[in-house]
């Protein structure tokens, strides 16, 4: 199961640390002149949509895989992820209801869940991307499965649940999947519960490489410093530590998050003013984040990696200080 990164954890070790996996602290890896000009352009995995009327029915839709549960306490969970196959963009919003399919079996009752977070770098689709899912398009849920106490008949073998039946919100009709796991009989008296989320944006999956270089990526002059619902401005230095030289034929995104109280930001580099970086050689990239009024004065931490749908790489961790 993904979870969510302990950022006031990291927030603290970097304080204490200085620097920390590529985050220079001094001028010394700032090549100097003007950097990279920054741009707000987002690429168009995460592009806002625009929603449709259309809602998903079940027939148009598609269990990707197993239900594939792992251990969690005493039960499992899964993220499951659901593909649009039909040939119209629609809706596909709610929470749905769950059920093992088995004949007897221990009674089930469902709740209510939350969604699985994603896990810097991870990047998931925009929440608008559920109202207007387009064909191959794919969408996720979270269920758990806690306690299955199936009581065994004499004389008859053990048949646990053939499937796992997920069933659309307003009769849109339901989907039947493969799944690997059954959770153990912790209370014969209690039920089995199942837990669900409501249906949320998929996580964006890695593709190929931007480039074939290795690069490296410094913030130079740390602590950075930024004010309570102010910009945070930054450089971001990537250095061509490879034979190859890095071109911006293909542009690349990065992935950038204030921690303990920022959200994850997407942007495209101005690939249009940059130029290549030659073996050895290094180039400066002007950043901007917006620090949330909640921020904790003093230390904060700052995360930033390099196209979050390819390497995922280089990532940086760096120290910021958010003044009064």
């Amino acid at each position: 199961m993904r979870t969510r990164a302990v950022v006031a954890l990291a927030v603290l070790a970097l304080s204490a640390a200085g620097c920390n996996s590529g985050s220079g602290s001094s001028s010394r890896n700032d090549p100097g002149g003007p950097a990279v000009p920054w741009t707000a352009t987002k690429p168009p995995e995460v592009a806002q949509r625009s929603p449709v009327s259309t809602p998903c029915r079940a027939s148009g839709l598609h269990v990707a895989g197993q239900v594939r549960f792992v251990p969690r306490r005493q039960g499992g969970i899964a993220l499951v992820v659901v593909r649009n196959t039909g040939s119209r963009t629609c809706k596909l919003s709610g929470r749905p209801i769950v059920t093992l399919v088995k004949k007897g079996g221990p009674v089930q009752v469902d709740r209510a869940i939350p969604t699985t977070p994603s896990s810097f770098p991870e990047t998931t689709y925009p929440a608008s991307s559920l109202l207007a899912l387009r064909p191959g398009d794919v969408a996720a849920l979270t269920i758990s499965w806690d306690n299955w106490c199936d009581p065994l008949i004499s004389g008859e073998p053990h048949v646990p649940p053939s499937a796992v039946r997920i069933a659309l919100p307003h009769h849109r009709g339901s989907l039947a999947a493969d799944y690997n796991a059954v959770p153990p009989c912790v209370d014969p008296n209690a039920p089995s519960t199942i837990g669900v989320s409501v249906f949320q944006p998929s996580l964006v999956r890695a593709g190929r490489p931007w480039t074939t270089a290795f690069l490296s990526a410094t913030v130079p002059n740390q602590p950075v410093h930024a004010k309570r619902g102010g910009i945070l401005h930054y450089r971001v230095v990537l250095e061509n530590r490879s034979k190859v030289t890095a071109g911006f034929t293909r542009c690349p995104a990065y992935i950038q998050q204030l921690a303990p109280a920022g959200k994850v930001e997407v942007h495209e580099l101005n690939c249009a003013a940059a130029h290549p970086i030659a073996p050895g050689k290094s180039l400066a990239f002007e950043m901007q984040l917006r620090v949330p009024e909640s921020s904790p004065t003093g230390a904060n931490g700052l995360f930033w990696g390099l196209d979050p749908f390819g390497a995922r790489a280089p990532q940086l961790h760096a120290r910021v200080t958010v003044d009064k």
